[in-house]
């Protein structure tokens, strides 16, 4: 049966769009942040896990109902279960009042929650084996005859991904869509993993039927159906076959992945030298004020003398270049040569001196000259 919307259209594409626009928001976020921890335990004590019939709260039938439009995102998580938001845009057709909508999921179902633009709605969910999960939802207000509503339902589904691995390893899911209600328009959305792959070639097919639309995002595959005018109890069964992190059907790695891991290799390789560049900026004056400290200043005189001459000189032009004694040098020497900081020689009439400590053969110079040394 295809009920007539009795709304003008025009009025009826503008109520419509309003709700949507208010609604666009929730449908792209999935933590449902809006919701309290109080709101949640609220759902939880909804669900009635009996045997029993589910009670059908409100008076109008589901064949006086219509769904304007039904948008439904599925998320194949890593874990490989999947996080369900169907989104409604519902008509009441009927004289009486719509009190609340009833909703069948022929699946083993958890987390359940339901919500409005305006925030958390109340429902029933009970547990029956011939029908599944039944959601008996309260409207927010009494939806009158021609008026339309919009909310969301969200839960999950877990176990439902098959792993195939002969003659080429990927995973199957086979997802089941039954309409209970006459529907204008039906919108799915399904996204792999990230970093997850469809199934190449042709045997089998990535995916069944062939989706409106494929696209990529974040490192993540979409693939999306379209359908209009789905009446009482259509069904349709989606097939999509994907490689899960890392495989290609060849057996090679994803190519994707490995940039990203040797990306993060190669940035925290690039930190570290900068660090390490940063550190051994700062230290170079500490090392040079360390290394004053440790002397007098005839003592750096000397070594400043001695640093002239490249490192190597005579007590004889240090005597020179200093102004100093003959006995003062020889003394100043002893000290540095009891300090490892150089070693003195014979050489002829005269004693070689050599800075034989690093640290201080930088002493005196300018940035060319300590360049150079290095």
């Amino acid at each position: 049966m295809k009920p007539a919307s009795k709304l003008p259209k025009l009025a009826l594409v503008i109520l419509i769009s309003f709700q949507l626009l208010i609604i666009a928001p929730m449908l792209t976020n999935n933590n449902l942040s809006s919701f309290s921890s109080d709101d949640f335990s609220e759902i939880e004590k909804t669900k009635d896990n009996t045997n029993s019939q589910p009670s059908r709260l409100f008076s109008n039938s589901i064949e006086n109902q219509t769904v304007i439009i039904h948008n439904m995102e599925v998320k194949i998580r890593e874990d490989h279960s999947l996080k369900i938001i169907s989104t409604f845009v519902v008509a009441n057709n009927d004289t009486e009042p719509m009190n609340n909508f009833y909703y069948e999921i022929n699946k083993t179902i958890s987390s359940v929650f339901v919500y409005d633009p305006l925030g958390y709605l109340p429902f029933t969910w009970q547990v029956n084996p011939s029908i599944g999960n039944a959601i008996n939802i309260t409207m927010r207000y009494p939806l009158l005859e021609d008026e339309i509503y919009v909310f969301s339902i969200s839960y999950e589904i877990v176990d439902v991904l098959y792993h195939i691995g002969n003659p080429v390893e990927y995973h199957e899911l086979d997802f089941e869509v039954i309409h209970k209600r006459y529907s204008k328009t039906f919108n799915l959305e399904i996204a792999l993993p990230i970093y997850s792959a469809l199934l190449e070639g042709d045997q089998p097919f990535a995916y069944f039927p062939t989706p409106r639309r494929i696209y990529q995002e974040d490192s993540t595959v979409y693939l999306v159906w379209n359908y209009e005018e789905r009446d009482i109890d259509d069904e349709e069964i989606f097939i999509v076959r994907f490689i899960i992190n890392g495989l290609l059907d060849n057996g090679s790695p994803n190519l994707l992945a490995l940039y990203v891991i040797l990306a993060f290799l190669g940035g925290a390789g690039i930190a570290v030298l900068v660090g390490f560049l940063i550190y051994k900026k700062r230290l170079k004056p500490a090392e040079t004020e360390l290394v004053s400290s440790l002397l007098t200043d005839t003592e750096q005189e000397v070594i400043i003398a001695i640093n002239q001459d490249s490192g190597v000189s005579t007590q004889r032009r240090i005597c020179e270049k200093t102004g100093y004694s003959k006995s003062k040098v020889s003394q100043i020497l002893a000290k540095l040569e009891e300090k490892e900081v150089l070693t003195r020689e014979r050489w002829g009439r005269t004693n070689k001196v050599t800075i034989s400590n690093p640290s201080f053969k930088t002493l005196g110079q300018t940035k060319e000259e300590k360049s150079e040394t290095k």
